[in-house]
């Protein structure tokens, strides 16, 4: 039975080389690189990630590692059982000067057949792309500048990741022969470079590039990697106050100052709902008072240091409230809140307070279960 490659395969295109789950790498490796995407004839496509654009100055002339790889696929593809399905190469240069090439299959999940009349002969179709990962490394350590001109600069090693979506390894020939790869690499360069509004070329900077036939070549995305943002932080809950259990919303607004540190500044409101039962009319009526308040909040620490800031994980957080709005016997008109987050799970949050009036008059303990982000 032949095998029959069909030339364009959108439909099974692997998922990573478009979710930033590339193979051999960790979400997080990615996450302040910028993104280029092309696409090529056949329904080929390349996804650069770059940690910025002089890192990928170096590594433009990606049409000869492609070359390399070329050559040394050739060496073992004899050895190789023609199939159907998919593979991931990850091709990367080694520091001895030699070149590493690890090779994954994925077994189809399905199999497809096309029957022709003229031929008795059915043809088996391949329903899924392959995956060819180039990782370039700088070839010496890069010195970056940092913004105290008293502090030293930090010297680190980049890669650069060119993942190339293939309707079959073996059309990687054709990309070299007519230096499609370079081409659009240098049209992206000169885009950035030309780019108004923000200057591209600075470090801080990242953003998305895509090159297509039907879009053409655009921008978007474009951030700079430490910019400040808020956080929002919608919730419900109930606590345990004065031997009843008490409802209650909440909605926080935490500034961070930095989206890769770990500390936000939080203003919140949070409004709370008693029933009492009015003797008279035989009726239960709901009360509710709110309380404004301000602290500091905690965010995970344990991630990699180069991923931003999860805001879904709070380790712990410090507020001080006050009575702004008050309907009902509950609280006098100088009550104060302290309450603080000791524990999360999930979209769990358990938060144990006090209420008193003044310096610390009448102090009330609380428990709070907070559910929300």
């Amino acid at each position: 039975m032949k095998t029959f490659i069909t030339t364009m395969l959108a439909a099974g295109i692997l998922s990573h080389a478009f979710a930033q789950n590339l193979p051999g790498t960790k979400p997080w490796v990615l996450e302040k690189h910028s993104r280029y995407q092309f696409e090529f004839e056949k329904g080929n496509k390349l996804v650069v990630y770059a940690p910025n654009v002089r890192s990928l100055q170096q590594f433009q002339n990606i049409d000869s590692t492609l070359a390399l790889f070329v050559r040394d696929f050739k060496k073992i593809k004899t050895g190789l059982e023609e199939t159907t399905n998919a593979r991931t190469v990850i091709y990367k240069p080694l520091s001895n000067g030699h070149y590493q090439l690890d090779l994954k299959e994925h077994t189809s999940a399905q199999q497809r057949f096309q029957l022709r009349p003229q031929n008795a002969e059915p043809l088996l179709l391949k329903t899924s792309q392959d995956t060819l990962l180039i990782v370039q490394n700088a070839t010496a350590p890069i010195q970056i500048k940092v913004g105290n001109p008293n502090a030293k600069s930090l010297v680190v090693n980049e890669s650069v990741y060119f993942c190339f979506v293939l309707n079959n390894l073996e059309d990687a020939q054709g990309l070299v022969e007519t230096s499609t790869a370079n081409a659009h690499l240098l049209k992206a360069l000169e885009d950035v470079k030309k780019y108004t509004g923000h200057d591209l070329t600075d470090e801080r900077f990242s953003f998305e590039y895509t090159d297509t036939p039907l879009s053409g070549r655009m921008f978007s995305k474009v951030k700079n990697k430490k910019e400040d943002f808020i956080a929002v932080h919608p919730s419900f809950g109930i606590g345990l106050f004065r031997n009843q259990w008490v409802p209650n919303s909440q909605l926080d607004f935490t500034f961070i100052p930095n989206k890769y540190k770990t500390i936000g500044y939080t203003l919140g409101w949070r409004s709370m709902f008693f029933t009492e039962h009015n003797d008279q009319t035989q009726r239960f009526m709901t009360h509710s008072n709110g309380f404004v308040h301000l602290g500091v909040t905690f965010y995970d620490f344990r991630r990699p240091s180069s991923k931003h800031i999860n805001t879904e994980k709070v380790l712990f957080g410090a507020y001080l409230g006050h009575s702004v709005s008050r309907n009902g016997p509950i609280f006098d008109k100088n009550t104060w809140n302290f309450s603080m987050t000791v524990m999360t799970y999930g979209m769990f949050k358990i938060q144990p307070e006090i209420y008193f009036n003044g310096f610390f008059k009448s102090v009330q303990p609380s428990l709070r279960l907070q559910i929300g982000i």
